[in-house]
């Protein structure tokens, strides 16, 4: 397991030291970037480094996998654009004592869209998808430390065409359970495309994510911050108006997610979270309102966990995710 660890680590260092500009070229499969676990979502997004029974946080990290003690089988769905239909599913189980697997479907449906020629004729209608199915593995490297690993397989069919690449995540979580405090580390969507759309290979879209995540002794509450896009440090890899400053303070504040749990009991929470990056720039120079916050809920039974969050990801909608899980 040493082994395993030293190469999670030198992958995630030189990967981050690279090429840092190189993150700024057109990635294929941005679904991927879609939320998938109501929790993190409603923690601002990227919660690396929360660990709950909620077994579609390990999409982000895969080391959160081992958060999950029984075998359960979950559903996931979000409301996106009109026609659109995002779902998806997991099955977490485990080896042993130290060990956890699971496997994840994600789906991505656009409906149908007018088919047209070049003169603007119109030919039909056509359909688009996106889709990855994967399989993780989770082990207890110590008794604090535990690391995971995610293998993907990735498609995109639009009309007639077909992209497939390989996909795969890398995720470390420390957890010092007498002080409440929990980091976590990841790198998704390492890999590559092995069929793409006329010929032209694209990046996947990689990230590099960090979060530590505390609890008050004797207190209900749970702060997380995260941080994303660790690879990405030039002003040309966000959006920026025209007359807004690009300096450093203000791509910092773009890779800021801000969350926080309030836990009347063990098996409820309420939870509320800010994303800078989406306030920043979904919001305009006019009044922000909601925009970049989230807030969610989440029910921990006995066979069921239950959660469900609502934010704004993009400008003109916002959306609901909800998880169901079923302990099996």
């Amino acid at each position: 397991m040493k082994k395993i660890l030293q190469t999670i680590a030198a992958i995630v260092i030189l990967t981050g030291t690279g090429n840092l500009r190189a993150q700024s070229l057109e990635s294929s499969f941005e679904f991927l970037k879609l939320p998938v676990s109501a929790h993190s979502s409603s923690l601002g997004g990227h919660a690396v480094s929360t660990a709950d029974p909620d077994p579609a946080l390990f999409i982000q990290n895969p080391a959160l996998l081992n958060a999950v003690d029984k075998s359960l089988l979950a559903l996931n769905a979000m409301t996106w654009f009109s026609g659109t239909t995002i779902a998806g599913a997991q099955y977490c189980n485990l080896f042993d004592e130290r060990s956890r697997y699971a496997f994840n479907a994600r789906y991505v449906n656009y409906g149908k869209m007018p088919e047209t020629q070049a003169d603007g004729t119109r030919t039909g209608t056509f359909q688009s998808k996106d889709m990855a199915v994967g399989v993780s593995y989770s082990y207890m490297l110590t008794d604090n430390l535990s690391g995971g690993v995610s293998g993907n397989l990735i498609c995109s069919r639009y009309s007639s065409k077909t992209s497939v690449a390989i996909g795969v995540d890398l995720g470390l979580l420390y957890v010092v359970p007498e002080e409440g405090f929990s980091v976590g580390l990841a790198a998704t969507n390492l890999g590559g495309q092995i069929k793409a759309f006329e010929n032209t290979f694209q990046k996947m879209p990689f990230d590099i994510c960090a979060g530590a995540t505390w609890k008050p002794a004797h207190a209900p509450l749970r702060f997380t911050l995260s941080m994303d896009n660790l690879t990405r440090w030039d002003a040309s890899d966000f959006y920026f108006q025209d007359d807004e400053n690009n300096g450093f303070g203000q791509i910092l504040k773009r890779h800021l997610s801000f969350g926080i749990d309030i836990l009347p009991t063990d098996n409820f929470y309420i939870a509320a979270g800010l994303n800078m990056r989406n306030r920043i720039e979904l919001g305009g120079n006019g009044s922000k309102g909601l925009t970049g916050m989230t807030i969610g809920t989440g029910l921990r039974l006995k066979r069921v966990l239950f959660d469900i969050s609502y934010g704004k990801y993009q400008v003109s909608e916002s959306s609901l995710i909800c998880n169901f899980g079923f302990n099996i």
